[in-house]
């Protein structure tokens, strides 16, 4: 039964989705503690005393009030108290509505309040809500404010008795028939107050909407970069960033899998030698500039550095990606890095490589744990790829290749034909061509 990679996708999505929820309730709970504070500010001087005193506190209070649901953050408790918030808000501008009244003098109708913008406050609650990136609260918040203000019209009506409406106007009134209509203190307009429900309900369905978009482009882009690190987990940070994208796009590219492909294992000349003349940090310094420099290479030919063992690394070519020409573009990249470590001095120090090139079927996918993955080749290929590499010491050569290399890449200009060779645990010669510089 094939090997099945794990590929938690929603995880990352969750937890970035429930990350900005968190963020943004916060910053919704902040901005009302701010803006309830700069409101009791303004009373002091836009109501008389002693009113002035009674209305900054009660804003006061309310801001502290509002900060409570933050003491539920990360408690089973953190989403009822985010509901709670919101429903709570709408209700205090519902009870603002109806009972706070206009004057501190005598008795003014409460209808009147439809003429001030204390209904406005709801659209400030629903604003705040999006920043939750929570369409289902945004909905609940704007049910609730949409039921708040019907209460309210439901309650001023049965305050009122008798009131005017739309319908008290004859047709095609005359300008004083409608001053006495529409400007009277018993005109409520009831047309107009449904309206304004209905409208609540329009803003809050396209804030859901939006909210809905923008958490799908979140968790997207959570998926995206967790995805990407995987990748480069798996094959380290020198893999182009377009590699990393078609791999986390389509991981069936790492499910395990034979395929026809060609490898090419380089390994640093004197190695031990030099190892022995540089403090550790200077040699790891080293290794890194040359790993970098030939990743680079390999992969504007197309292929992938699979792991790097010590001073040497095996890279392949159509696995786990497909390419086509496998086999010249891993000469090219023979012929690329030998010219590379001719001309350039890493760390100061001059290197020579080692290198040895086998085309054939390879057994290639992810092993490991889910913490710690490795793309991995098997295979007689890549035995044959780490045996011609050693072959170079016996030849005198920088690069030797297998027949079947030769042979995928028609025999390109360059190779030279060695003859038939032994090659340690294989029961058949075989055929090896060198690279020319």
């Amino acid at each position: 039964m094939p090997l099945e990679i794990k590929t938690p996708a929603l995880d990352p999505a969750l937890r970035a989705t429930a990350f900005a929820e968190r963020r943004g309730f916060e910053l919704a709970v902040y901005g009302r503690t701010v803006a309830a504070v700069l409101m009791a500010g303004t009373a002091f001087w836009g109501y008389h005393y002693p009113n002035n005193l009674w209305v900054a506190g009660l804003f006061l209070l309310l801001a502290a009030i509002g900060l409570l649901p933050l003491a539920a953050e990360e408690t089973r408790y953190e989403v009822p108290s985010r509901y709670a918030f919101f429903a709570m808000d709408a209700l205090l501008i519902s009870a603002v509505l109806s009972f706070v009244p206009l004057s501190s003098g005598e008795m003014v109708p409460q209808n009147l309040v439809f003429l001030t913008s204390r209904d406005h406050f709801y659209y400030i609650v629903i604003v705040a809500s999006v920043l939750t990136l929570s369409p289902r609260l945004v909905v609940w918040t704007g049910v609730w404010c949409m039921a708040g203000l019907s209460a309210s019209i439901g309650w001023i009506v049965f305050s009122l008795g008798d009131f005017l409406t739309y319908e008290n106007l004859p047709l095609a009134p005359k300008r004083e028939v409608f001053y006495s209509v529409v400007l009277s203190p018993h005109f409520l307009g009831m047309a107009s107050r449904l309206q304004e429900v209905l409208i609540i309900g329009a803003v809050t369905g396209i804030a859901a909407l939006a909210v809905h978009r923008a958490r799908h482009m979140v968790q997207a882009r959570a998926v995206a970069e967790t995805g990407r690190r995987r990748m480069q987990r798996i094959f380290g940070k020198y893999v182009p960033p377009h590699v990393v994208r078609e791999l986390a796009s389509n991981e069936g590219y790492l499910r395990p899998q034979m395929r026809e492909a060609t490898l090419l294992f380089a390994d640093v000349e004197g190695f031990t030698a030099l190892s022995e003349q540089l403090f550790p940090e200077v040699l790891i310094a080293v290794l890194n500039e040359l790993f970098s420099a030939t990743a680079g290479v390999i992969a504007r030919n197309g292929g992938l550095v699979v792991s790097y063992m010590g001073d040497a690394f095996i890279a392949s070519f159509n696995a786990p990606l497909p390419v086509e020409d496998h086999a010249e573009r891993a000469i090219a990249s023979a012929r690329e890095i030998l010219r590379l470590t001719d001309q350039k001095k890493f760390g100061g120090h001059s290197l020579k490589l080692r290198i040895g090139i086998a085309t054939g079927p390879v057994a290639a996918g992810t092993v490991g744990s889910d913490d710690r993955l490795s793309y991995t080749l098997y295979g007689d290929t890549v035995n044959l790829a780490q045996r011609l590499e050693a072959l170079n010491k016996d030849h005198d050569t920088r690069c030797l290749l297998s027949g079947e290399t030769a042979k995928a890449a028609g025999h390109a200009v360059g190779l030279t034909y060695l003859g038939a060779a032994n090659v340690r645990n294989r029961q058949k010669p075989v055929d090896l061509y060198v690279l020319n510089d």
